[in-house]
C-alpha cells in the first residue's frame, strides 16, 4: 500500500534526509549569491562546472486598475483572461455558480509530527562553518552533488504521495494519522466558468472577484484584439524583487528555450490573425 510507503520513507530518515539537503542547497545559493553580489555581475558563468548564476528583478504590477478591466472588456476578451477566486464571492453569487465550477487537483499534505522529519539544526550550523572556509568552486561542487540527491528524493517522495493520494480518494478518505504524522487530501478552489460569472455579473463581478492572467492577456494581444502597449500603459509597478537563480546550464538553455518557443508561437498567432483580418 502506498500509505504504507509514505511510513517506510519517513521512518527510513528519507524524510529528514531530504529536508536537510534542501536547507544545504538553499544554504550554499546564499552563499553562491552573496559572492557573486561581490563582483556586482548580474550574470556569472562557471562554464567548467557547468553552472550559471543570475540575478533577475520580477516586477509586480496593481492589476486591480479599473482602467485595464475597462480595456479588456471593451475588446470582448475580460472573461476570457480573468480568474475567478472562490473567496471573494458573496454566498449567493457561490450558490448561482455553483453549476459553473469544476473541482480543482487534489493533492496530498503530509504533516509529521513535532520533530520528526524536519533537518538538524546542530547538523546545518556546523555544515554553515564548513563551507566559509570552501573556495567558490568546492561551493559549486558541493551544489551540484546535493542537488542531484535532493532531486532523487524529492521525485521518489512525490511518486508515493500522488499515488497515496489516489488510494485515500478511491476508498473515500480524505484524513488519515499515521504513526511519523498526518495525510491530508486537500481540493483546491474550484475553477470557475468565467464567462457564465461574466453573464451573471458583468465587468463589476469579474473586477471584485478576479485576477487577471497576463498569459493570457498575451495571447490575445498576439491576436489582434489590443496593443501590449495598451496594457502596460495602465499597469502600475508595485515594487520590484530581484531573485537569485543558480542553475545548470542546461537548465538555463531549456529555460530560454521555452521563451523562445512561447515568443514564436505569439508571432505564429499574431502572422494568422493579421492575416485573417486582411480577409
Amino acid at each position: 500500500m502506498s500509505i504504507e510507503k509514505i511510513i517506510q520513507f519517513v521512518q527510513s530518515s528519507n524524510y529528514e534526509q531530504m529536508n536537510s539537503t534542501g536547507a544545504k542547497i538553499q544554504l550554499l545559493r546564499q552563499v553562491i549569491g552573496e559572492y557573486q553580489s561581490s563582483l556586482g555581475l548580474q550574470r556569472l558563468e562557471w562554464t567548467e562546472h557547468g553552472v550559471v548564476g543570475k540575478f533577475i528583478a520580477n516586477k509586480h504590477y496593481d492589476m486591480k486598475n479599473p482602467k485595464l478591466f475597462d480595456l479588456l472588456e471593451n475588446h470582448g476578451v475580460l472573461s476570457k483572461v480573468v480568474r475567478i477566486k472562490l473567496k471573494q464571492l458573496n454566498e449567493t453569487e457561490k450558490l448561482s455558480l455553483q453549476e459553473f465550477c469544476t473541482v480543482g487537483n487534489e493533492y496530498l499534505r503530509f504533516t509529521p509530527i513535532r520533530g520528526n522529519g524536519g533537518y538538524n539544526e546542530e547538523e546545518l550550523s556546523v555544515y554553515r562553518k564548513y563551507v566559509t572556509n570552501k573556495n567558490i568552486y568546492d561551493l559549486l561542487d558541493q551544489w551540484k552533488h546535493y542537488k542531484r540527491i535532493y532531486s532523487n528524493f524529492v521525485e521518489h517522495w512525490e511518486s508515493i504521495r500522488n499515488l497515496a493520494c489516489k488510494e485515500m480518494l478511491s476508498t473515500n478518505q480524505h484524513k488519515v494519522t499515521l504513526p511519523v504524522g498526518k495525510l491530508s487530501v486537500v481540493i483546491p478552489d474550484p475553477n470557475i466558468d468565467t464567462d457564465a460569472a461574466y453573464k451573471m455579473g458583468g465587468g463589476k463581478l469579474l473586477q471584485r472577484s478576479g485576477k487577471i492572467n497576463m498569459d493570457q492577456v498575451r495571447l490575445y494581444a498576439a491576436r489582434g484584439y489590443f496593443s501590449l502597449s495598451q496594457v502596460y500603459k495602465h499597469l502600475q509597478v508595485e515594487n520590484i524583487q530581484t531573485k537569485y537563480l543558480l542553475l545548470t546550464l542546461k537548465s538555463e538553455r531549456n529555460m530560454m528555450e521555452g521563451l523562445v518557443q512561447q515568443n514564436n508561437r505569439y508571432s505564429w498567432i499574431n502572422l494568422q490573425s493579421e492575416a485573417a483580418w486582411e480577409i
